[in-house]
């Protein structure tokens, strides 16, 4: 697609990992961004909200630092990035987007930062996936990125997190590239669709970043029909999302939670966020345990009524309660937990034909032991 990549060395992470990276566009493309809607925001997503006019030529990323909490002075950082970037490649600097992830209230140490942006600039080479999110990572496992082409649609991406993810639009960074031409308005509304059943469908630990932020870039090369485009972008957007998921901090499992025959859709989300975020859910499922009753409790604590005698709930294809519960069922259920990495949990409604799917992690000792330590 002939996006290029430029990676530098401001000394943010440990190790002398890279930690800069600079993506450049072979021209002014078209873009649909979504940023969190936490009302403490980082002072780069706050810079680049207000230069974002649905275009952009570049982005520069720094991680290990999420230039916030630090006042204004994180707003002249931000802007000093997109200029040393637009000088660098001689581009504009209102279409340079800036995007920070790391520890919050550190004051990013400018100097660096601009002098490997400038190393990056320099470097210029075509998009690696892989590399370009084992840049951006802070405490990930593994990169995350995704690739899918259908004839001569592409679609392809890459994002980072593993922790603060309950995306509300936790550190989560994603961007994906297509080479289908679509306009403002069709692109920002499919970026808004696909985003609230990929990315605004999974938490870890039910903490909505600072720096959440969501890009998608057309590069405007093909023709394609909307409804392809759509589908290949929310695979490679679910793709993403499972993998931030799945590198959840101290993870070990994958927890799905499928609400369906829901009277409502927004009722069906609602229910199946509220048993995916539930820490008691969460660390039964870490522990192995069927616990029927904590998933049937989350279910009753929404604002929406059910009928708990209609209700039926299978983890994985045991049948464990439907009005009542089956001990024997049980018995499959926890062995089916056991044997698997992706627990699926399903909550039948009997109620009507919408439904919603949730993902999340399960809650472990290592999380608790990898952010009580985070800073110290």
């Amino acid at each position: 697609m002939e996006i290029l990549m430029g990676i530098g060395r401001a000394g943010l992470k440990s190790g002398n990992k890279p930690d800069i990276l600079v993506v450049l566009f072979p021209h002014t493309c078209q873009a649909s961004f979504l940023f969190t809607n936490n009302h403490f925001k980082s002072a780069s997503v706050l810079y680049s909200q207000k230069v974002f006019k649905g275009k952009v030529r570049a982005l520069v990323i720094n991680s290990g630092n999420a230039n916030c909490g630090v006042g204004r002075e994180g707003l002249l950082h931000a802007e000093l990035m997109a200029k040393k970037v637009a000088e660098m490649l001689e581009i504009d600097e209102d279409e340079v987007l800036v995007f920070s992830t790391g520890v919050i209230g550190k004051p990013l140490p400018i100097s660096s930062v601009l002098d490997a942006i400038e190393d990056a600039c320099k470097l210029i080479e075509p998009l690696d996936l892989k590399r370009a999110s084992e840049v951006i990572s802070t405490t990930d496992n593994f990169p995350k990125y995704d690739f899918v082409r259908k004839g001569r649609l592409e679609v392809l991406g890459f994002a980072k997190g593993a922790g603060m993810i309950h995306p509300n639009m936790g550190t989560m960074l994603a961007f994906i590239f297509t080479n289908a031409d679509l306009d403002g308005a069709s692109l920002e509304e499919l970026h808004r669709e696909v985003n609230e059943g990929t990315f605004n469908s999974i938490s870890v630990d039910g903490c909505t970043s600072t720096n959440d932020s969501f890009g998608l870039i057309s590069l405007g090369r093909i023709r394609e029909d909307l409804e392809s485009v759509r589908q290949a972008v929310e695979e490679v957007s679910l793709s993403l999302a499972k993998k931030i998921v799945e590198d959840g901090e101290g993870a070990t499992r994958v927890i799905k939670v499928m609400v369906k025959h829901a009277s409502l859709q927004l009722k069906a989300k609602m229910i199946a966020e509220k048993v995916a975020t539930s820490n008691l859910v969460k660390t039964a499922v870490f522990g192995k345990d069927p616990n029927w009753g904590r998933i049937v409790a989350a279910v009753g604590s929404t604002p929406f009524p059910i009928d708990q005698f209609k209700l039926k709930v299978h983890i994985g294809n045991h049948l464990i309660y439907d009005g009542k519960v089956h001990p024997r069922a049980l018995e499959g259920a926890k062995k089916y937990m056991e044997e698997s990495t992706e627990v699926e949990i399903v909550i039948d409604l009997m109620e009507g034909k919408e439904s919603w799917t949730y993902y999340a992690s399960d809650l472990t000792y290592q999380y608790i032991r990898i952010n009580a330590e985070y800073t110290t």
